[in-house]
């Protein structure tokens, strides 16, 4: 396989981000202009092309499948009675590593798949490759040696299978009591009612109680009290099986959902008619530092990349005009284009309450600008930078719980458009007893990452490693 180098990848994430800034900034510019008039102001004319342009969308969303999938296989029990061979031999041959391995768990292959995306700073090998084209991705283990090149519909396939065969060692709720006001004068006050609930589970559950979690989760078409009911059984099924553990919220996460309720009381005071369930559960997905909690955000990534920038004649703005009235029940698309067609059918397959997110983080600058910015920083950081300090307004952090925490998902941003970020002991069963590592404003991270790609491009512009 023709690989990319890291500086390649981390310069599409970059270029990347930057554009959806700019699309927020211009929402009724094209896309297409925009992101030719950014090419040739950085006088980069060789690369205002379509092709670049689709590039630089696909690694975006193999980095984005690449890290739900880490996101999911870190809280995956670690047995191997769970996952589901047949799907797992198509999409990585049992000959792969019996051969080069000796004897290896299906779920251990995961792991080191998981492992070579998330270990990848070493000045020797570049464990995690992205092809040229940017269709597809190699992994080399950790242990090994051993290599294993898959599309990024395969990526997608392999996670499709943790999500129907999974069993997690983490379930989660939050506790949302009756009494909770929404209106009331003091929110802060109100917010200490609310608490964030785990369940550990430390053995492989029966199928009849996996069953009935299945049953649970399936809530399509659900109505707003029976989705609250629904809540309740949850509750008592996890309950019966693991004591829950309660956290409280933090200053930083009280003050980041203040400041959304107080948003949308000015801009969309029509959505905290909602279910309380429904609108709080919207709000503390963002800001409890959880992976199982980003799938959904990452999901809405990869919807907004491929689905609403395929089209380089379409605006911002005309993207969420489309979102809204297909969620209205009305075909916004073109009747003869068969991909604005299959787009239409995914977004009016998506749950009331799935839809109402989504939409919400159309608008959401933060979704569409700010997350594509830690996306680049997290790949910076991950794959290039392989010094003991990172140091950020004067501020030196160990560079390895910075990794850390952008690999186990354990981040959230705050109202001041910082990145708060937090680390955890090592096999720590007690996942959310998070250690804070510190509050880095996003802008001044963002300028670290920058200048160490820069000072470091001749290490990080070459594909190490015996590839061919």
């Amino acid at each position: 396989m023709i690989a990319m180098t890291k500086f390649e990848m981390v310069r599409y994430l970059k270029d990347y981000a930057n554009i959806r800034c700019l699309m927020m900034q211009q929402p009724e510019e094209q896309i297409g202009i925009i992101f030719d008039k950014y090419m040739q102001l950085s006088g980069r004319f060789e690369d205002d092309t379509r092709e670049y342009y689709d590039r630089m969308r696909r690694v975006y969303m193999i980095y984005n499948m690449m890290k739900k999938f880490s996101y999911l296989e870190d809280f995956l029990l670690r047995d191997d009675n769970f996952i589901n061979n047949n799907d797992i031999d198509e999409i990585i041959p049992e000959n792969t590593y019996s051969t080069n391995m000796g004897s290896v768990s299906k779920k251990k292959i995961l792991q080191l798949i998981r492992d070579g995306f998330n270990h990848n700073d070493s000045n020797d090998v570049d464990r995690f490759k992205i092809s040229k084209n940017g269709k597809y991705v190699e992994i080399e283990f950790l242990r090994g040696p051993v290599k294993i090149k898959f599309s990024i519909q395969q990526i997608f396939d392999i996670y499709n299978n943790m999500t129907t065969h999974r069993q997690n060692n983490l379930s989660l709720s939050f506790d949302i009591p009756e009494d909770f006001d929404i209106n009331s004068d003091n929110l802060y006050e109100e917010l200490n009612k609310i608490k964030f609930v785990h369940y550990y589970f430390t053995d492989k559950l029966p199928d009849s109680i996996i069953q009935q979690f299945n049953q649970i989760g399936d809530t399509k078409g659900l109505t707003n009290e029976e989705l609250l009911q629904r809540s309740e059984m949850f509750h008592n099924l996890s309950s019966s099986i693991s004591a829950p553990v309660k956290f409280d919220l933090t200053d930083n996460q009280k003050k980041k959902i203040i400041s959304y309720i107080d948003r949308y009381k000015k801009m969309y005071p029509q959505w905290l008619d909602d279910d309380i369930n429904a609108v709080m559960f919207y709000f503390l997905r963002k800001v409890v530092p959880v992976p199982l909690l980003k799938d959904q955000l990452i999901d809405h990534q990869l919807i907004m990349c491929e689905r609403f920038m395929e089209d380089v004649y379409e605006t911002y703005g005309q993207t969420v005009k489309e979102t809204s009235s297909a969620f209205e029940g009305k075909n916004p698309f073109k009747p003869d284009d068969s991909f604005d067609q299959e787009t239409f059918g995914m977004l009016n397959s998506m749950t009331p309450a799935r839809k109402r997110d989504f939409y919400k983080d159309m608008l959401d600058g933060e979704m569409t600008a700010l997350i594509p910015i830690v996306t680049y920083i997290d790949s910076v950081v991950t794959h290039c930078c392989n010094g003991e300090t990172i140091q950020i307004d004067g501020i030196d952090y160990n560079a390895e719980t910075i990794r850390n925490s952008f690999a186990h998902g354990r981040w959230y941003i705050t109202t001041d458009n910082s990145i708060m970020m937090y680390d955890a002991l090592p096999k720590n069963i007690y996942d959310y007893d998070l250690r804070p590592i510190g509050k880095i404003d996003i802008e001044n991270f963002e300028s670290w990452a920058d200048d160490y790609v820069a000072q470091n491009m001749n290490r990080i512009n070459v594909v190490r490693g015996n590839y061919k």
